[in-house]
């Protein structure tokens, strides 16, 4: 379970009494939320009344605290948020996937969304590939994890792993003869690809990955996905060589069409 979802079941622990729960997709480019929220509060207001009116009071007093704080809160504002609130304590989270917006009223905290969406977002791998360069990143919940970056060092013909300014600097110092190595790329493609998998593979079973997003060209992810055992749970046959770990999820992982 990862550090957010431990952390907001640990918060429930404090709730006491009656819970609204609510999920609510919050894109901060959009107004829309607001419309949303409003409705949903309104709804869930006249629903407790007409089934439980010795509860609207309390629901009442809850539902105008969750709606100063959300909006209190509306300068974080990411894809979506998780809300549990009662008479004595309130827990908002925002999230970077999207949820099915729902308004519930219980005895206890609606979690069970959550907890699906955990499995759904459990913790995954993207394979962002270019021909001589590659980079690992692991996120859960849609939110970055880690990320690794190797690059081939063609004159020695193995990979080597760069971290911040130092990722790029093979590419940089052999510019001046990148045409002549054009065609070895291409040619020992699948023969350079099989001297990462080890790395790839281990850096997979260590951050404990259920499967692996691909995305490059497709020639290169055609000869990454036979190479891998690793569950290939999508694919992106797109360049994305210089975009940010972050970009790559939005465009892979969190891609919504």
């Amino acid at each position: 379970m990862p550090k957010k979802v431990r952390q907001i079941h640990d918060q429930l622990e404090q709730l006491d009494g009656s819970v609204l729960s609510i999920y609510l997709n919050t894109n901060p480019g959009s107004e829309d939320w607001k419309i949303r929220l409003k409705n949903g509060l309104k709804k869930m207001e006249e629903y407790v009344a007409a089934s439980n009116p010795e509860e609207v009071k309390d629901l009442t007093k809850i539902c105008k605290k969750v709606d100063v704080a959300i909006k209190d809160r509306r300068r974080e504002m990411t894809n979506s948020l998780v809300c549990f609130a009662s008479a004595n304590h309130l827990v908002i989270y925002h999230l970077q996937i999207p949820v099915m917006n729902d308004f519930q009223w219980h005895a206890h905290a609606a979690t069970e969304q959550l907890d699906e969406l955990y499995k759904q977002y459990s913790k995954t791998g993207v394979l962002l590939l270019q021909r001589d360069k590659i980079t690992l990143i692991t996120s859960s919940l849609g939110e970055l994890i880690d990320e690794k970056h190797f690059e081939l060092d063609i004159e020695l013909e193995n990979w080597k792993q760069y971290k911040g300014v130092a990722y790029g600097s093979i590419y940089s110092s052999s510019a001046n003869h990148r045409e002549k190595f054009e065609n070895r790329l291409r040619e020992n493609q699948t023969r350079w690809y099989r001297n990462i998998i080890p790395s790839i593979e281990k850096h997979a079973r260590t951050l404990n990955w259920k499967g692996v997003h691909l995305a490059g060209p497709s020639e290169l992810t055609n000869v990454m996905k036979d190479l891998l055992n690793i569950k290939v749970i999508g694919e992106t046959t797109r360049n994305y060589s210089g975009k940010s770990a972050h970009a790559v999820l939005n465009r892979t992982i969190l891609a919504t069409d």
